[in-house]
């Protein structure tokens, strides 16, 4: 599967594709050059018995990432996404929440909406 986001609608249905994604603290960076942020998920196609999918998912035009009770990066914690919100600012910018189970959150503040998935191996 392949998925863009470009606007909050967008975003609300990527968000409820992602609900329960597990994601590895150590797989995820921030490549500040190309302001873009990166990680790596598993996710499941469909919850109710597939196995789970290998998913890419970046943000681009990423200017500042800051995390709320983030585990090490060096650690291999893995945590588990309850959703993906976006909080408008001066349009297009705002900030994107990515929050998961223990009170566990990544701020990503961008200069607009820009968000693809993409899973890393065919279905078979």
């Amino acid at each position: 599967m392949k998925m863009a986001a470009l606007d909050a609608e967008d975003l609300i249905v990527l968000s409820s594709l992602l609900e329960g994604a597990r994601f590895n603290v150590s797989d995820m960076t921030y490549q500040s050059r190309e302001q873009r942020f990166v990680t790596v998920l598993t996710r499941k196609d469909d919850p109710s018995h597939s196995p789970s999918i290998a998913a890419g998912l970046h943000f681009d035009r990423v200017t500042k990432v800051q995390s709320i009770s983030l585990p090490p990066r060096g650690s291999n914690t893995a945590l588990t996404l309850i959703g993906i919100m976006f909080n408008p600012a001066e349009p297009p910018s705002g900030h994107v929440i990515l929050a998961f189970e223990g009170d566990i959150a990544i701020k990503l503040t961008v200069e607009c909406l820009e968000v693809a998935l993409s899973d890393l191996l065919p279905k078979t």
